[in-house]
């Protein structure tokens, strides 16, 4: 049996988020799929500058920015079938935030979905636009049915600190799960969330 689909109008389904965080008006919104495709180029220069910020986000200096896109054209599929859904945090129109909810497609896991590429450009940090960007994809999951969410971060990380303070419980974690940027192994703490608590 094929797995289930989440065919949502991109329309009915986007809900803009306008958020005064500190210092800044954001608007957070879902990308429809002309939209996500649009973005790309802005979507690689996200990771590129998280790379160049030391952050684990699966690439290591050098990485090139056509290969920073190539990492989003490889999504395509599952934004356009609704699986996964791509948020953006703008900035008087200028894009320095992302975050993706991408949904279980299994039979048995219609109710989970997993977090991910929650970049924020870093002259635009710590002003609560990770914050919001993590909002929104939990406010989503919620209105799709999706209660249980998991992810995963380097461990001791801003990120971490972050997800700890919205909430998120330990599942544990992995030494030597992944490289940083400079080639250096480093852990990662998973976590899980019970939208439903």
């Amino acid at each position: 049996m094929a797995p289930r689909r989440h065919r949502r109008s991109s329309r009915s389904a986007a809900r803009v988020s306008a958020v005064e965080t500190r210092e800044v008006a954001v608007n957070i919104r879902p990308l429809s799929i002309e939209e996500f495709r649009n973005a790309i180029p802005a979507l690689a220069d996200l990771i590129l500058d998280a790379v160049a910020g030391g952050a684990g986000v699966n690439f290591l200096d050098g990485a090139t920015h056509e290969q920073a896109a190539d990492w989003w054209r490889a999504i395509d599929l599952v934004v356009a079938s609704h699986d996964t859904t791509v948020f953006g945090a703008f900035v008087d129109g200028r894009l320095v935030g992302s975050t993706l909810l991408a949904r279980s497609t299994k039979q048995n896991s219609p109710h989970r979905a997993e977090i991910g590429k929650v970049i924020v450009l870093r002259e635009m940090r710590r002003r609560g636009i990770a914050e919001a960007l993590m909002r929104a994809a939990e406010d989503r999951a919620r209105r799709d049915g999706r209660w249980l969410l998991i992810l995963d971060t380097v461990e001791g990380s801003a990120a971490e600190a972050l997800y700890r303070k919205l909430g998120w419980n330990v599942t544990g974690v992995v030494p030597n799960y992944a490289l940083l940027p400079d080639g250096t192994p480093a852990a990662a703490t998973f976590f899980w969330k019970d939208l439903r608590e």
